[in-house]
Parts: C-alpha cells; sequence; structure tokens
C-alpha cells in the first residue's frame, strides 16, 4: 500500500508549527510529521505515548520524526514502522522550496505524492514579496503549489486578506486559495479519505459549510467511469473546488483506479488491489461556493455501455 505524502511550506512566520500541532492533537488517522525543527512542535504531555531518539509516538496513532539531512531515510524509517502511517506530512524550511523536497519525496520506494501546501500570511504576504531580498524564495514556494491557505486570517482585515488574494493571483493565475481555518490543517488531510459502503451507489452526502469555512461532496458512481471523460470532468471543475480524492472503476473491465485532484493538478493511477463493495465513491472538498452542481460534471464521466450505445457515443 502507497502511502501519500503531502509537502507542508510557506516563509519564516507563516504558521507551519501552529498548523502541525493542531493536526497532531485532532488526528483521527495515523499521520506522521517529519519536522526541520522538532524542539519547535510543543506536543501535548498527555498525548505522548514514547519517546525514541529523534522520533515521538502518540498515544492517537500519529508520530512526529525529526527531519534530519536525509530526507529518504526518514520516509524509509516511517514506511517501516508497523503499523505504518496513513499519511505522512514533510514540513520544508521556512526558506526552503517545497517543490524540490516534493520532487525528492517520489523518488522514495512506498510512497506518492498527494499534495504540495504552501501557507501565506494573509496579514504579511504582500509586503515580504515586495522586499527584493524575499521576493524570489516566495515566488517559488508559491509556484508548484496546489493549494495556498492564507494562515493569521483570523487576526487580518479583509483588505489583507484581499491585498494577498491578489498578490498570489498576480504570481499565479487561478492559483486555488483558501483560508487556513484556525484549528488548524484538517480536514483537507482527515476528510479526503474514502470510508466505503458509506452511502449506496449513485448517490451523494453533502454537507453545508462548517466552522472551519469547508464544504464536503461525496458521491459514489453507479457504474464504471470513462477514462477520458474522467479527465476533462476533473479537469473542469471550478475553483471552487480545493480537493478530491477517492477510488473509481474505469472502462468495460472496470479497472480499479485512484483519483485525487489537489488544486489544478489531477492523478489518476491504477489500484493494484479489488475495491470493496461501495468503495466506488469521491469526496470533493471546496470553499462554501462549491455548487451540488458539480456532480453533474462527474456523472458525465460515467462509462457508456456498447450494448446501450452502439457506436460508443457520448451519452
Amino acid at each position: 500500500m502507497s502511502i501519500p505524502v503531502t509537502i507542508l511550506g510557506g516563509f519564516l512566520g507563516a504558521g507551519k508549527t501552529t498548523a502541525l500541532n493542531a493536526l497532531l492533537r485532532q488526528a483521527e488517522t495515523r499521520i506522521a510529521v517529519l519536522v526541520n525543527d522538532f524542539g519547535a512542535v510543543n506536543i501535548d504531555a498527555a498525548l505522548i505515548a514514547a519517546r525514541q531518539g529523534g522520533m515521538v509516538s502518540l498515544s492517537n496513532g500519529c508520530v512526529c520524526c525529526a527531519l534530519g539531512p536525509d530526507l529518504g531515510e526518514g520516509i524509509a524509517r516511517l514506511v517501516a514502522l508497523d503499523p505504518p502511517p496513513q499519511q505522512i506530512l514533510v514540513e520544508a524550511s521556512g526558506v526552503g522550496d517545497p517543490w524540490r523536497i516534493a520532487q525528492l519525496a517520489r523518488l522514495e520506494v512506498g510512497v506518492h505524492l498527494d499534495a504540495v501546501l504552501t501557507l501565506a500570511d494573509a496579514q504579511r504576504f504582500p509586503a515580504l514579496l515586495a522586499d527584493r531580498w524575499l521576493s524570489d524564495t516566495l515566488e517559488r514556494q508559491v509556484a508548484r503549489a496546489d493549494l495556498v491557505l492564507l494562515s493569521h486570517a483570523d487576526l487580518a482585515t479583509e483588505a489583507e486578506i484581499r491585498a494577498t488574494r491578489a498578490a498570489l493571483a498576480g504570481l499565479r493565475p487561478g492559483l486555488p486559495v483558501a483560508l487556513l481555518p484556525p484549528e488548524g490543517l484538517p480536514p483537507l488531510l482527515g476528510a479526503a479519505r474514502v470510508q466505503p459502503g458509506r452511502e449506496r451507489a449513485g448517490r451523494f452526502h453533502a454537507d453545508a459549510p462548517t466552522a472551519h469555512g469547508f464544504r464536503h461532496l461525496l458521491w459514489t458512481a453507479p457504474g464504471p467511469l470513462d477514462h477520458d471523460r474522467l479527465m476533462q470532468a476533473l479537469e473542469a471543475l471550478p475553483e471552487s473546488v480545493l480537493r478530491l480524492k477517492g477510488f473509481c472503476r474505469l472502462g468495460p473491465k472496470a479497472t480499479p483506479h485512484l483519483v485525487q485532484r489537489a488544486g489544478r493538478r489531477v492523478e489518476l493511477r491504477p489500484w493494484p488491489e479489488p475495491l470493496p463493495a461501495g468503495a466506488d465513491a469521491l469526496v470533493l472538498i471546496g470553499t462554501p461556493e462549491m455548487p451540488d452542481a458539480v456532480l453533474g460534471t462527474l456523472r458525465a464521466a460515467l462509462h457508456a455501455h456498447p450494448e446501450s450505445h452502439p457506436r460508443g457515443g457520448p451519452t
């Protein structure tokens, strides 16, 4: 089973450590965090189950590990855990390039790149970007991000948030941007997990925007999907869809595939294991503006069965 790896970037003071602390406290799945400054992560003493060298095991199944000079060694150490983590998150240096770390992570055995997230300080980002000594660093941190989360948004004015969004749009038009909720990175990490059998085939579950400001949709496909139509559907989703993840069956042979979309990056990968009944489910996470109508885009990807469409044309 390949473990998804998420890279977390952001300039000094953007709030990465605060977000990681919240993630470790509230995680409902086994998450492993590789951090640069191990001592900066203030883990609640009540959560600590054991300490061994540069690794802390938590009572909720999570682990926090010092990154060290070799990313590959750190990832291999986490993959070898029993049980292994369900998600690995790597904190990039405050002046580092998260995409460079992502490229290195993609070379490791037993893991695959899940997403590159960058935090941007909603109060300070435009001023930092205008600094000629810092602009190149900030541009690199945003250049290949799948999603930018605005930190300290609860302290920023509406004018500051608009200015930060405008600065980011100037760097990358169409870049997905959302507010980082005060409680930290979840649900973008934790909720993007399909629970097989939660819904009956062909139905969907939607929730209203919660306190963290994100919205969830869960859709289970009533049958196999067409590869090309699905790619078109994923690329056509609006910017209000920040994250999509799940499993589906493709083509006339109903071949299992892992599907995910992070920002504008789309991945469609064959899955080596059979899918249990009800596992054809896709989770969509978006802003409060994400409409239920996005599910119509996904329905258009349903495979056209030859017996009902002799020429194989679109439905």
